[in-house]
Order: structure tokens, then C-alpha cells, then sequence
């Protein structure tokens, strides 16, 4: 590619074909400028048209959502190397009254000087060239170089190959690549890609502004990302093609793509969004579990290797249901945990953690207990076992005090009956239970044939 397709566009406006003056010699001043803006009225809305006619119907049948990156504060830290996630380290203006007419003389030094930012927003807001994807100002594509039609676009799930370059408001370049392949709209890249190319002909040449909403969000992307961060990109669309069979695909690409999968998993849930991680992990051990052609021993290295990149996935996304409350599915994760690793702690304490959230204290003791069997020293499960117990110990004291309640709470009446008192009581209570015992063996011999 020519790299001049590559430069920075400056933003100037031309001026438009056709409204040359010099022609326009006869007839009155009055009708001179009368066909001078009639000339370029028509010339604006044609240019309207040829630009932005071509995406509406694309954008408004595929893209009716708006970004899914959440602002809060980061939860939850992926450990470095172990490809698992831990439990814990959990514009208005001011507008100026109207001046009704007042004499611009009144108007204070400086007040009314128009900043050169603010002229370069309105040439980009009026510019036609701009198409405002989403509506709301926030992610915003012009074309440089213009590719192949709407048939040439890319579809979501397949496999597209992009040039990029970007650029932070102070000029920092990120995100610069001259070949990066991923799977359209699944989640592998941030959302302005995933939006912007599937609007993209084969060939195409953009420039994209993205708000950080669109992009990395209120946390940024160490080092080279800052939070809340607007980015202009470049993007070339190179390629575009239907992904591989997962049957036919090999043992080590089939271990690679999940793992890729399973990592970006980690960087959702690392911002706090556990559905997007969910689903990234999903896709992991969809791929690694597929059925394949090539056959591989069961003791060898890959398939080891898959097991564990299997094992962590499922892992990784029992914490992330837990995160979410979902304890059913959570569940589901922590048994197919198991069922690979019948030992694993993290299975096992995120198990226990499921059943405490469902109530059944029980079970998530004895999960517990046997997860610190297997680690004693790790003292986040100590705590968690120790706040159990004494919740349970809670709960059974509450059943005590109500079954005493139930019984009159004999020994601590409020008019302090004395010792034959209780007896002659506790007599009645053991006497009606044993008519009714009674009673209810009598019905049974009579009702015999």
C-alpha cells in the first residue's frame, strides 16, 4: 500500500466542483447570488449521498447496541504466567445568558474568541465526509481510500486481517500493526474494530475517531494507554475469510486458538465485564473439546497441555460466574473442573463458595475442609471456612431458640413457674403426643381388613 494512504488527513475542506464565480457574469448581483447558492445546495446534498448513503442500512440492521464497558473499579487481577484468575483483590458547557441584542461592546475581552479546537470539532461535525455510526458522537469513520463495495464487507465470525495505526489526543502511536488477524464481532478485539470493519469494503482505507467507551475504558491499558483515552486510527482491510474447520484443524493450532480465547477472557474479566469473559472462556474449550481428525495419544504433551488450558478455562469462568451470582452455571464449571481433576483446590473451593451462595452450608464445609486437606497453608480458604462455620454455628443456634420458642420456652417462662410446674408441663406436652400416637396406631388396626 502506498503510504501516502497512510498519512494523517488534515480535516481542510475543499471547495466544492462547480462554484467557480468567475463564470457567473450576467444577470444582477441579487440573481448571481441566488444560483451561487442554489449551485451549492444541490452540490452539498449530492455529497451527502454518495458518502453516507451506503452505510445506513448496514448500520441500523447491525449495530442497534451501544458499548458494553463497564466503569468501575477493577475487582479482580489475572496472575501473571498461571493463565488463572484469584478470588480476591476485589460534557456540560456552561452557556451564558442570551444577550438579547445587546451591543458587542459589552461583551468582556476574550469571551467571544473562537479556539482553534473548537473550529476543527465543527469542521468535523459538518463535514459530510464523517458518518456518526452509532448517533451519539462517539464513534465516528471517514474514508480515505475507497474499497470494494458493500458484497466485499467482512461477516461476523470470520477471520479478518487489518493494517492499523493509532494515535492518543498528545500523538502517541498504539496499537500499530501491519498485519493483526482476529475473529470479527467475537469479542478478540476492542468493540470500534469490531463495529468499524464490519462496515469496511475489501481494500478500504479509514480513519476512525473512538471515544474510550468504545475502546479501553476507565481503566486504559498499561503502559502505553491511559484511562479514559479518545484514539483516531487508520484502519486497511486486508483480508477476510471463513475460519478453519475445527475438525480438520490440527491438535497444536486447535491448543493455540484456545488459549488466545481463554487470555482474552482474562482481559474482560480483569474489567470487571464477567458476561464478555464468560463468553471468551466458552469459546475456549468449545474449540479444545471438538472432535478432530487427527488423533493424538492420550499421555502425550498437546493433549496435556490442552487438558490444562481446558482446566483453566473452566476455572476462570466458575469465578466469573460467581462474580455474577449465577451459581447454577457456576456450578456446571466447577464440576467439569473436577471431572478433569478430581483434586484441584480451585475447583473445589469455588464449589464450596457455590453452595454457600445457594444456601447449603453443608456441602460447602465439607468441599472446604477437603480443599485445605490438600493446601493447609493457603489462608484465603481458612478464612472462608472459618466464616462458614460460624455462620452455621449462627444458623443452629437461631433453630434452637425457635424450636424453644415452639415449645413455650419451658425453662425461662416469664412467670417463673417452679420445678413442678415444668413437670406437670412437660407431663401434659408427653401426654397429649402419646394420645395422639395412640390414636393414630388405633385407626391403623381398624382400618386393616
Amino acid at each position: 500500500m502506498d503510504d501516502r494512504t497512510r498519512e494523517d488527513v488534515t480535516g481542510e475542506n475543499k471547495q466544492p466542483e462547480g462554484l467557480d464565480c468567475t463564470g457567473a457574469t450576467n444577470g444582477s448581483m441579487e440573481d448571481r447570488v441566488e444560483d451561487l447558492a442554489s449551485t451549492e445546495t444541490q452540490q452539498a446534498e449530492k455529497t451527502v449521498n454518495s458518502k453516507i448513503g451506503g452505510y445506513e442500512g448496514s448500520v441500523e440492521n447491525a449495530f442497534s447496541m451501544e458499548g458494553s464497558v463497564e466503569d468501575g473499579s477493577r475487582s479482580g487481577k489475572v496472575e501473571d504466567g498461571k493463565g488463572d484468575v484469584p478470588e480476591s483483590p476485589e460534557l456540560h458547557a456552561s452557556s451564558s445568558p442570551d444577550n438579547g441584542g445587546e451591543d458587542a461592546s459589552n461583551v468582556e475581552e476574550g469571551e467571544g474568541d473562537i479556539k482553534e479546537e473548537d473550529v476543527k470539532d465543527a469542521e468535523e461535525e459538518t463535514d459530510p465526509e464523517w458518518l456518526d455510526i452509532l448517533g451519539n458522537g462517539k464513534l465516528k469513520k471517514k474514508v480515505i481510500v475507497k474499497g470494494g463495495d458493500e458484497s466485499t464487507r467482512p461477516r461476523p465470525g470470520q477471520d479478518v486481517t487489518i493494517w492499523s495505526r493509532g494515535r492518543l489526543e498528545d500523538g502517541t502511536t498504539v496499537d500499530q500493526h501491519d498485519e493483526i488477524t482476529f475473529g470479527l464481532q467475537e469479542r478478540d478485539v476492542i468493540q470500534a474494530w469490531d463495529i468499524c470493519v464490519s462496515l469496511m469494503g475489501m481494500g478500504e482505507t479509514c480513519e476512525v475517531i473512538v471515544d474510550a467507551l468504545y475502546a479501553y475504558g476507565s481503566h486504559g491499558r498499561e503502559p502505553d494507554i491511559p484511562e479514559n483515552a479518545t484514539i483516531t486510527y487508520e484502519l486497511q482491510l486486508l483480508n477476510a475469510q471463513d475460519k478453519p474447520d475445527l475438525f480438520t484443524m490440527s491438535v497444536d493450532d486447535k491448543c493455540t486458538l484456545g488459549d488466545k480465547k481463554r487470555e482474552r477472557g482474562n482481559f474482560w474479566y480483569s474489567r470487571n465485564d464477567f458476561m464478555l469473559a464468560c463468553h471468551c472462556y466458552e469459546q475456549a474449550v468449545k474449540i479444545l473439546e471438538s472432535s478432530s481428525k487427527e488423533k493424538s495419544e492420550p499421555d502425550s504433551e498437546i493433549v496435556k497441555q490442552m487438558d490444562d488450558i481446558r482446566l483453566k478455562s473452566y476455572n476462570n469462568m466458575a469465578a466469573a460466574q460467581l462474580k455474577a451470582k449465577n451459581y447454577d452455571t457456576a456450578k456446571k464449571s466447577c464440576e467439569a473442573v473436577l471431572a478433569i481433576h478430581p483434586d484441584n483446590v480451585k475447583g473445589l473451593f469455588r464449589l464450596g463458595k457455590v453452595y454457600a451462595g445457594k444456601g447449603n452450608l453443608d456441602k460447602a464445609i465439607s468441599c472446604l475442609r477437603k480443599a485445605i486437606n490438600l493446601e493447609p497453608e493457603t489462608k484465603i480458604i481458612h478464612n472462608e471456612l472459618s466464616k462458614l462455620v460460624k455462620q452455621q454455628t449462627s444458623q443452629k443456634e437461631k433453630e434452637r431458640h425457635m424450636y424453644r420458642k415452639m415449645m413455650g420456652d419451658i425453662g425461662n417462662s416469664p412467670n417463673g413457674g417452679g420445678t413442678s410446674t415444668n413437670i406437670w408441663k412437660w407431663g401434659l406436652v408427653l401426654g397429649a403426643s402419646a394420645a395422639a400416637l395412640c390414636a393414630i396406631g388405633l385407626g391403623f388396626v381398624m382400618a386393616r381388613p
